[in-house]
């Protein structure tokens, strides 16, 4: 799988202090590959800020969804401006993963169709400063938590689902996308169920994390009562088959990204 016939796909909210300096990154580490940015319907100045960054480079396009849906809908909408492309990383938009971890992502799509990052794999290394160590450690333990819990109602068995770097060979992100019926934090989780329904091989790679700033989009109360309702609906889908190979094969399966 060639880095050459890339596209990076960053979806982002409320990301304007960082996405135009992410761009000018991922157009230096890779200059041959398309790059989309999805503004998830931002209510600051990201969308110009991307734009600005974008202004003269043909490979960085720029997509606004007119309101907040969710890293699900914005990642498959990316869907038709990626079709030529062989592989597909998807980012955050702080680029906390830096080129080295995409590049690992990338390479590791000549044995599998999808390579998820892991932050908990023996080889992953972290970068931080001492006075974050304590944002570090509450994170770490809430997603070991969050993970016991996920394996509990979907039976997925790896160890980092929510990681923000996943790679796709092309027609598995063609395949998985369309396919989502979860627009929120369970997107990731319903990527990996639908995977494995589709018979898709899953790599597990790990990740060199960069954490500068103890800035979160995620509210503790409101995003966990919201993860606890978007993986029950998960758990009930898959309670009655709905990502078994034959439901997915379906066309009907194809609707998705709703709330």
């Amino acid at each position: 799988m060639t880095r050459e016939n890339l596209a990076v796909v960053v979806p982002c909210f409320n990301e304007a202090l960082v996405i135009g300096r992410s761009i000018e990154r991922l157009r230096e580490w890779f200059p041959s590959a398309a790059i989309v940015v999805v503004d998830d319907g931002s209510e600051d100045d990201t969308l110009q800020r991307a734009q600005a960054a974008a202004a003269g480079h043909a490979l960085v396009q720029t997509v606004r969804l007119p309101a907040n849906r969710g890293k699900g809908v914005a990642v498959a909408s990316a869907v038709p401006l990626v079709r030529s492309r062989a592989a597909v990383v998807v980012v955050d938009a702080d680029l906390a993963f830096g080129r080295t971890t995409l590049e690992r992502a990338v390479d590791a799509l000549q044995a599998v169709d999808v390579a998820i990052g892991n932050r908990r794999h023996p080889d992953s290394t972290y970068g931080v400063p001492v006075r974050l160590f304590g944002f570090l450690y509450r994170r770490h333990l809430l997603g070991l938590l969050f993970n016991v819990f996920v394996r509990a109602c979907l039976g997925l068995t790896h160890r980092d689902t929510q990681c923000g770097v996943k790679a796709f060979r092309a027609t598995a992100f063609q395949d998985v996308m369309p396919r989502l019926t979860t627009a929120g934090f369970a997107f990731d989780l319903e990527v990996l169920l639908i995977a494995r329904g589709l018979g898709l091989r899953v790599a597990e790679i790990p990740v060199a994390v960069t954490i500068e700033t103890g800035r979160s989009s995620v509210r503790l109360l409101r995003d966990g009562l919201i993860a606890l309702r978007e993986v029950g609906a998960l758990a009930a889908r898959r309670a009655v088959g709905e990502y078994r190979r034959s439901r997915l094969a379906r066309p009907s399966a194809k609707g998705g990204n709703e709330r």
